[in-house]
């Protein structure tokens, strides 16, 4: 709690430079390849025509961890695991 109160007096004395100062982070899985939904890849064809073939792609099979940490002013670190890098508390030290 004290360090609760501690934060919004320092926030009441002096907004700009107290937010300038907080940084955020998270990560998340970006992928190599982002399919198009159902309705993104409908076209026009004639009625009388054959149906273009469409190859199922697994999301899942090609991604990378990324690491973003950011302030109000922007992003400050992105960065990307290596291939492979078992995720886990030394892989963050």
């Amino acid at each position: 709690m004290g360090f609760a109160l501690d934060f919004l007096t320092r926030y009441t004395e002096a907004v700009d430079e107290f937010l300038d100062h907080i940084v955020t982070g998270d990560e998340t899985w970006a992928y190599h390849h982002t399919p198009e939904s159902k309705q993104q890849s409908m076209q026009w064809r004639p009625s009388n025509s054959p149906k273009a073939k469409k190859c199922k792609i697994s999301i899942s099979a090609k991604k990378i961890m990324a690491s973003v940490f950011w302030n109000r002013q922007g992003i400050l670190l992105l960065k990307f695991m290596p291939p492979g890098t078992i995720i886990n508390a030394a892989a963050y030290c």
